[in-house]
């Protein structure tokens, strides 16, 4: 998955945004990019793909479809699934 950020880095780095113009790329990857932090993948020193994140994440609309059905704490959600992980490591010892 790094290296599909890296790749997505790599773009960002020339262009604003994934096409040229605000677009459905920056919509349909923005989605699954935003959840980097689950996947356990850094993001460190990929500043286009931080600076991009960032100015999809401010619209109005994403902001809105981020607050569907709640709004999301990435943080809160990786503490709850290694409180899970743990749980059931520990059932099978």
């Amino acid at each position: 998955m790094r290296r599909l950020f890296e790749v997505l880095n790599t773009q960002l780095a020339d262009h604003e945004y994934l096409a040229g113009d605000y677009s459905i790329a920056d919509i349909a990857n923005w989605s699954w990019v935003f959840g980097y932090k689950w996947s356990g993948v850094s993001i460190d020193g990929l500043d286009h793909l931080r600076r991009w994140m960032e100015v999809i994440g401010a619209r109005p609309a994403v902001k809105r479809g981020k607050d569907v059905p709640t709004p999301t704490d990435m943080d809160e959600m990786i503490r709850k699934a290694d409180e899970a992980k743990a749980k059931v490591q520990g059932m099978l010892v």
